[in-house]
């Protein structure tokens, strides 16, 4: 194994898996490996995951930079502890539950999911609230996510309605696939000024996302939810040694 994860052919490969996976998204609900498979799998997908953010990120660096606020204004609210603790665990474990979680249908993944985003939506659109701010209305947009569990899970676990959803997760998994990979990016948009300029410009300044969904999606599906939300929680300790290291200069 030493000897494979040092030859740039074996990252190929697995780039080319994604690749193919990404045009062609297949439903296999039964993938099975051992885990020492799944470790390797995921710190391959990891390697590649890091390179193709640094060339798309780079890339759209080159011709537009726009400015993260809330980076910036998590930065100013939160101690170097609770910042970690909220971009490197909480909002991984929230945007993994929102858009990977699903991709393989159970009952409960769905109902944790449509809470996840019912959480989302009603902090952005009812309470104009960051998703990380535990003061404003927190208790109701708990309330809320409580709520949509508790009137979901039932539901999606009447044995009809869950053999109708387990048909359509296998025939629609494409479009569920893109549906998932989009939104995670999209959503992203919320992080900038809300311009008319970055709404035109909004597939370009949250390429980088769709790109890291994709590969979040594909490590959910071949290795499993665990794996997903571990590359997502590296990835986003990386950016947080880098915003400590550039606070501290």
């Amino acid at each position: 194994m030493r000897a494979k994860l040092i030859n740039p052919k074996h990252y190929y490969n697995e780039f080319k898996q994604l690749s193919q996976f990404v045009i062609n998204p297949v439903y296999n609900a039964n993938h099975t490996l051992t885990l020492s498979q799944k470790i390797e799998g995921t710190w391959t997908m990891f390697v590649v995951k890091m390179i193709l953010a640094i060339i798309v990120g780079v890339s759209i660096g080159i011709f537009y930079d726009a400015d993260n606020k809330t980076t910036i204004s998590m930065a100013e609210r939160f101690s170097p502890l609770a910042l970690f603790f909220v971009s490197v665990i909480a909002l991984p474990l929230l945007e993994e539950i929102e858009s990977r979680l699903s991709l393989k249908f159970k009952p409960i993944f769905l109902a944790l999911t449509l809470s996840a985003i019912g959480y989302v939506i009603a902090s952005k659109t009812m309470y104009d609230a960051k998703l990380s701010d535990i003061h404003n209305h927190f208790l109701e947009r708990i309330t809320i996510v409580i709520a949509l569990l508790l009137v979901t899970y039932p539901l999606f676990s009447i044995p009809r309605v869950k053999k109708a959803l387990e048909l359509f997760w296998e025939k629609k998994f494409r479009w569920i696939f893109y549906f998932f990979c989009f939104g995670f990016a999209w959503m992203h948009i919320f992080n900038y000024e809300l311009t008319l300029e970055h709404l035109l410009l909004m597939p370009i300044i949250t390429l980088d996302k769709l790109v890291s969904a994709m590969c979040y999606g594909y490590t959910r599906m071949n290795y499993g939810f665990i794996y997903s939300l571990a590359i997502h929680m590296v990835n986003n300790s990386i950016g947080f040694i880098v915003k400590m290291l550039s606070g501290a200069d």
